[in-house]
């Protein structure tokens, strides 16, 4: 079974100030590498590294999805129908 996530939104050409809000070096690591591909990267690199590295690694893949997740969601809920 596959499920996946399609965005359905039209981002258009306008800059929303996405960029304007983190640091620098987040900015930094969106243009070069997306979110998920980051996360997934450091699972995989928790199967290989021994100990607590490992610990350490899935740890930062499972914050980092979380603060993704919490910051896709709007400031005012998911009242309104819009998600």
């Amino acid at each position: 079974m596959l499920v996946a996530f399609v965005e359905a939104r039209d981002h258009g050409d306008a800059d929303d100030g996405h960029h304007a809000r983190e640091p620098w070096i987040l900015t930094a690591f969106d243009l070069i590498f997306p979110w998920p591909a980051i996360i997934v990267w450091l699972c995989i690199a928790s199967r290989y590294a021994d100990g607590w590295a490992g610990v350490g690694l899935i740890y930062a893949a499972i914050m980092i999805a979380a603060w993704r997740g919490l910051r896709a969601l709007p400031s005012d809920g998911l009242k309104d129908d819009r998600q």
